[in-house]
């Protein structure tokens, strides 16, 4: 990309210096902020010195990446116009991708200015900061180190990273807290500057004394400000069976009576281990199996039991040893004497009996609900001892927190102390233990067992009481969404359970009663509802049911579902046409109703609109790719893209219109006065004499153009209209003398800045008689004599219409006897008359003034190109009557006809005759030295005919005529310069009799229904041709009859005038004239239908 941008540029310029490179070295710190100014490229390169360039070029050049798309144009930017460097964003070091330890980032620049092209590398080292801490992989870690581990034992940990560079910028050291403890750091540095991190066990490691602890490491960077990062370590200090057993008692002693019933506990025995897990339980055995036929021992409980009636011996004592052990790897053990001794029992105990009021085999069953104080079992004692051995108390010593017993007059009642609870306890066995008073006391017992019966008192419990579940979009109808479960603590029908979804799950889920499976009834649409929230029953078949409550929550995953959706269908911006390229001016927006990437747009330009000098970033933001000229196109329109991150990827188009405005970047364009065409003339008039045109390719108010006099009118005799550009005389200017002035006229635009130009205009002013009289001071009843002579014309001319009229009705009577032949020029003819049999003319001192020579000159070959040059024609003088017609045949009323054709000459050749112009140019002017002029003006080559009546004409006295086919020939404009754009006037139809004011504005119709189109007929002047020829051929013969024939509707010639304003005071420039319909009408007696026009 980079040789072909210099290839171009190097074809462009022409000039590209290689003798040297050119280098720019700078160096900023990060961190710095935007727009921050790094240094100047040029001055930084010595650029004026190593390219040996002159102040003025070096002023003129401008600085811009030489790779538009470069990747550290993000980072940079340079002005254009004085070459600094700046930065566009506050730069990170860590986050760029440096090739290098000192991180210089290198791009090319370029300095232009028209042919010169010079390219400059730019290096810029990015120093660091001290702008990170240290940080470790993570937070917080937990070790585990044996308790029996040596002094000295190593572990270790993970070092911290410090994203800063330099020398003082990364990691230095390491510490632990506490310092001088039970453990230490021990660091060594590598190679490559990192550290090796351990942590060392400095003392004796005891779980049972601390079983953890708890250090922090921290690392330090060496920075002028110093940061630190810090790492936890928990350390477990891991058990070792170090520990034995230890009983609570050094020695156990307890006596027994001799009539204990086989199965009693006479003893438990506890013994303790502080180790932890298997090291901490204990077993009991007693050792070497000792009177294993009398004793036993719960190795668990340490209960000692008899396993049979003892046997009462004098200083008979029991002693045998009982030995605790856990279960280590290698188990540790304790032993301690235990000392049994037998006791006589002289009395007799009592007779305990149990009375259940239901139940049998011992059992009784009652409610969980039965209330406090209710009755159980009757207990009767008998006890045939007297006195002290014959009195019995009873209790309860088992399940004595739930049942109590109360003395009744005979025996006493068990009844219920405290609420059951079957869920807690099913059954409870219930001992009764009455004892005597005797010395010692003998004790007897009775137990029986009470089944809790199940009532409904527990409602169903679910698994958690929130379900979170989830699924897809545009599920499968029926797919589970999730299952839940609930239990009952009661049994039986109080535990069956139905799950039923409440009502305001509504209609999307249902669910399984029977084993809670929810499934999907429909298919969601995660855009209209993302999360449902409803409730969940669960139904036990109790007689009188309870019910659990449990959330449901279940959220639609999206899929990618949805195609964005532009805001606008249309996005309209706009843009000035001087914006530089790279100019925001607008974004497009979209939405996407997904989730995350599926809702991630980018958008992009239409692959065939990539030819519009605009792109679209992937954030919808439109900028443009060059300089715009609106003169050049002022709409463009092109369709953008916006393209989701799904998969597969969905997208949607909009269409972008950006008009460009306009900037005032053009001048305004003098097209009359010129340098070839800057001289008017004219005579003392209160219409303008001649009227600036210029024209500005700007729109709007920067088009609007304001004409004035910049200098040359020092006499203030001219006034110039500002919004029109029309020359006037100054009325209170008094001429008494012929004045020729250069005048300095300019025109500006109401833009911002405001442009104008600037051109030279030579006025010259010629005054006459008229001119002089109209000066003097005139009575004050001059407006009186005007009015009355304006009646008095108006009069006249009324008079003479009427009498025009009834001459036309006249001679149209006459020539209704006769039978016209087409004769020379399309003048009627007898019927006798032959073009070719005519010799030469019987009188020709008659017809002096008839061939009276003066050259007339039709569409000289000065046409602009695009006009067919067969539509041009010249009449000559020298050679069009050099054979006139014989009229020896005609008879006296058609001769009169032929004379009233041939009038038309006199009046084209009048030398003194009025001349008459139109206000605005006629189309066959736009080529002469003052076109768009209306008064007299030669383009400084002499006045008119009407102020300079002795001046030949030459030969390009040119005139204007334009023939007319209504039917089936399209205008034909015999002229030398290029057609106009503005319409012609319209036109009256044949018939139609002109008015004085039509026939200022509009030429005779032609109008012929019969005749097809006939090709143009070039009247050529040659040298040995005969313009009478043509008439007197057989072709002429058998086309004239349609193409002059005034019966059908004739030829015309084209009269166009703008204006109603006074005759008098209008001219014609450069030597071209227009006729006037009045002055036709008043020589050939103008008529509709008959007479004939050249």
């Amino acid at each position: 990309m980079a040789a072909l941008f210099l290839l171009c540029a190097l074809s462009v310029f022409g000039t590209f210096s290689t003798a040297k490179e050119i280098v720019a070295d700078f160096i900023v710190t990060e961190g710095s902020p935007p727009g921050y100014k790094i240094g100047s490229i040029p001055a930084k390169s010595n650029l004026i010195q190593n390219a040996n360039l002159s102040s003025e070029v070096f002023n003129s050049l401008r600085y811009r990446f030489l790779e538009t798309d470069h990747e550290y144009t993000r980072l940079f930017r340079i002005d254009d116009s004085n070459g600094d460097l700046l930065l566009y964003t506050a730069i990170d070091r860590e986050n760029i991708q440096c090739k290098d330890p000192q991180c210089i980032l290198t791009f090319d620049v370029y300095a232009t200015f028209q042919a010169a092209f010079y390219l400059i590398t730019v290096n810029v080292q990015i120093n660091d900061i001290n702008d990170n801490s240290p940080t470790f992989p993570e937070p917080v870690i937990t070790i585990n180190i044996s308790e029996t581990a040596s002094i000295g034992y190593v572990v270790q940990l993970p070092a911290a990273e410090d994203k800063d560079t330099g020398e003082n910028n990364g990691v230095q050291g390491y510490t632990i807290y506490p310092a001088n403890g039970t453990f230490g750091l021990q660091t060594s540095k590598k190679l490559d500057g990192s550290f090796d991190v351990k942590l060392v066990l400095n003392e004796r490691l005891d779980r049972e004394k601390t079983a953890k602890y708890i250090c922090q490491v921290f690392a330090k960077d060496g920075g002028t400000e110093q940061n630190t990062g810090s790492l936890q370590v928990n350390i477990n200090v891991l058990d070792e069976n170090d520990n034995s057993p230890v009983f609570s008692e050094p020695i156990y002693n307890v006596t027994v009576l001799e009539n204990t019933p086989p199965g009693r506990v006479i003893l438990t025995v506890t013994a303790t281990d502080i180790d932890s897990g298997l090291n901490g339980e204990v077993e009991y055995h007693i050792s070497q199996n000792a009177f294993s036929d009398i004793f036993s021992i719960n190795t668990q409980m340490g209960e000692i039991s008899l396993l049979k009636t003892l046997i009462y011996e004098p200083d008979e004592i029991y002693s045998f040893f009982v030995e605790a052990v856990d279960k280590g790897a290698i188990p540790n053990y304790a032993q301690v004497k235990v000392y049994i001794q037998i006791k006589d029992a002289g009395n007799n105990p009592p007779t305990v009996k149990v009375n259940l009021v239901s139940g049998s085999n011992g059992t009784v069953s009652i409610s969980e609900l039965i209330s406090v104080e209710a009755f159980v079992a009757h207990v009767s004692v008998d006890d045939s001892d007297t006195g002290e051995n014959g009195r019995v108390e009873c209790s309860i010593t088992s399940s004595a927190v739930f049942f109590g017993i109360e003395p009744m007059n005979r025996g006493y009642k068990v009844v219920v102390k405290t609420p059951l609870d079957r869920e807690k306890a099913s059954q409870h066995n219930v001992t009764v233990a009455c004892h005597d008073f005797g010395s010692p006391a003998l004790t007897s017992s009775q137990s029986f067992i009470v089944k809790v019966v199940d009532e409904n008192d527990n409602k169903p419990v679910f698994s958690q009481p929130v379900y979170f579940a989830s699924i897809e979009e545009n599920n499968p109808v029926g797919v589970t969404v999730t299952k839940v479960s609930a239990t009952d603590y009661d049994i039986d029908s109080n535990a069956q359970i139905l799950y039923v979804l409440h009502s305001d799950a509504g209609s999307s889920f249902s669910i399984n009663r029977i084993t809670g499976v929810i499934n999907a009834t429909g298919v969601l649409d995660r855009e209209t509802t993302s999360d449902y929230l409803f409730r969940v029953l669960a139904v036990d078949g109790g007689k009188e049911p309870k019910t659990g409550t449990a959330t449901v929550v279940v959220n639609i995953t999206d899929i990618n579902d949805n195609r964005p959706k532009f805001t606008e269908s249309l996005f309209t911006l706009e843009v000035s046409e001087l914006s530089p390229p790279y100019t925001q001016i607008g974004s497009v927006t979209a939405y996407d109703p997904d989730l995350g990437q599926n809702a991630y747009l980018q958008y992009s330009m239409s692959s065939q609109d990539r030819n519009v000098p605009f792109q679209v970033l992937q954030n919808g933001t439109v900028i443009t790719r060059a300089e715009l000229d609106r003169e050049y196109q002022s709409q463009y329109n092109f369709m953008v893209y916006a393209r989701d991150s799904g998969n597969p990827s969905l997208n949607s188009s909009a269409y972008v219109t950006v008009y460009v405005t306009d900037a005032n970047d053009n001048e305004p364009q003098i097209l009359f006065p010129n340098k070839m065409n800057n001289t008017v003339s004219s005579t003392v008039t209160s219409l303008p004499i001649t009227k600036v045109i210029a024209e500005d390719k700007d729109d709007g108010i920067n088009r609007q153009l304001t004409y004035f006099i910049q200098s040359g009118d020092d006499k203030n005799m001219f006034n110039l209209h500002s919004q029109t550009g029309e020359l006037f005389l100054n009325p209170n200017f008094k001429f008494m003398t012929d004045q020729s002035v250069s005048l300095i006229i300019c025109v500006k635009d109401n833009g911002l800045p405001v442009k104008s130009a600037c051109t030279q205009l030579n006025v010259e002013v010629s005054i006459n008689n008229v001119t002089i009289s109209n000066q003097k001071p005139e009575a004050d009843n001059k407006y009186i004599y005007i009015s009355i002579g304006v009646i008095i014309f108006t009069i006249v001319i009324s008079v003479g219409i009427v009498v025009v009229i009834l001459v036309i009705r006249k001679k149209d009577h006459q020539r209704k006897k006769y039978k016209a032949s087409p004769g020379p020029l399309g003048v009627p003819m007898q019927n006798g008359y032959t073009p070719a049999s005519a010799p030469a003319l019987p009188n020709p001192g008659s017809e002096e003034e008839f061939m009276e020579r003066k050259k007339v000159t039709f569409g000289p070959g000065t046409a602009r190109e695009g006009v067919n040059p067969s539509y041009s024609s010249n009449i000559s003088q020298n050679n069009l009557y050099d054979k006139p017609p014989s009229y020896s045949s005609l008879k006296p009323d058609a001769k009169i006809e032929a004379m009233n054709a041939l009038k038309l000459q006199q009046i084209l050749l009048k030398k003194d005759n009025q001349v008459v112009t139109s206000g605005r140019a006629h189309p066959s002017d736009s080529n002469s030295d003052t076109s768009g002029e209306t008064t007299t003006s030669d383009s400084g080559r002499g006045g008119s005919e009407d102020d300079n009546p002795s001046t030949a004409h030459t030969a390009d006295d040119s005139r204007s005529f334009d023939f007319y086919n209504n039917q089936s020939m399209s205008p034909v404009s015999f002229t030398s310069s290029l057609p106009r754009k503005d319409s012609k006037p319209p036109r009256p139809p044949p018939c139609h009799m002109p008015s004085s004011s039509e026939k200022r504005h509009s030429a005779v119709s032609y109008n012929s229904a019969h005749m097809p189109y006939s090709p143009p007929i070039s009247f050529s002047s040659h040298n040995n041709s005969d313009p009478w020829d043509y008439v007197k051929s057989p072709y002429y013969s058998s086309v004239h009859k349609d193409y002059f024939n005034l019966g059908g509707g004739g030829s015309l010639i084209s009269t166009t005038k703008s204006r109603d304003d006074d005759d008098d005071a209008a001219t014609t420039t450069s030597g071209s004239y227009t006729i006037n319909p009045e002055d036709l009408d008043d020589d050939l007696n103008y008529r509709c239908s008959n007479d004939f026009v050249v």
